[in-house]
């Protein structure tokens, strides 16, 4: 008898059917609550000489909104007191109100550059962005104060304001070359300033990176 060598079809058996796992959504990380605004003032004042670190956007932008706020109110409150005495002592009120409101000012320079340079350091980004534009904003101011130093006097006595662009025109054509480098330092800090905003408009890095744990993801 003549056998048949062919191999015989494969039985099908349910059991060894192999179903296809699930697929596992899992967030890869997890972030915690926007910083509130008392929160954000208090941890900025706390680091008020820190420069290290991170430093989410609710932090720094509700930091910012609190500037905005202290200085306008402070400044015009404090102005207004000083011109105020001044009048009642009859002495010239313009230096002693911008000495004062000027103070007044700087002392929220420093928190508010720390702010940004951590919230630099909280993309990814070093902080000498800000140094940098912080010396180029020194520089212009150096500038502006030897131009118009000849002419202070004058222009606190000018109420007419063409007459006083004349006057400020008239100060930097005397000075051509303090002019110029004032032009250079207010023009590249300008388009630094536009930059640093950008980057303090971004989301926190992820993870930790070198200038340490991040303060919004976990």
């Amino acid at each position: 008898m003549e056998q048949n060598n062919q191999p015989l079809p494969p039985v099908f058996n349910p059991q060894q059917q192999q179903q296809p796992a699930a697929p596992q959504y899992q967030p890869r990380v997890t972030a915690r609550p926007m910083m509130g605004f008392i929160e954000a003032v208090k941890t900025c004042l706390r680091k008020y000489f820190t420069f290290t670190g991170r430093a989410r956007r609710s932090e720094y932008w509700w930091f910012v909104l609190f500037l905005i706020l202290a200085v306008t109110v402070g400044t015009s409150l404090l102005a207004m007191l000083v011109q105020w005495l001044c009048q009642a002592m009859d002495v010239d009120s313009f230096w002693p109100v911008m000495i004062v409101s000027g103070l007044f000012s700087i002392v929220f320079v420093i928190p508010v550059y720390a702010a940004m340079v951590r919230r630099l350091h909280d993309t990814g980004r070093s902080g000498w962005w800000v140094g940098v534009n912080l010396l180029c904003s020194l520089v212009y101011s150096g500038c502006y104060t030897m131009i118009m130093a000849p002419v202070v006097d004058k222009m606190s006595s000018i109420d007419d304001p063409f007459a006083l662009a004349s006057l400020m025109t008239a100060a930097m054509q005397q000075s051509p070359t303090a002019a110029s480098l004032m032009s250079l330092c207010g023009m590249v800090s300008f388009i630094l300033g536009i930059v640093i905003l950008i980057f303090t408009l971004l989301d926190s890095k992820w993870g930790e990176n070198k200038y340490g744990p991040s303060p919004k993801y976990q």
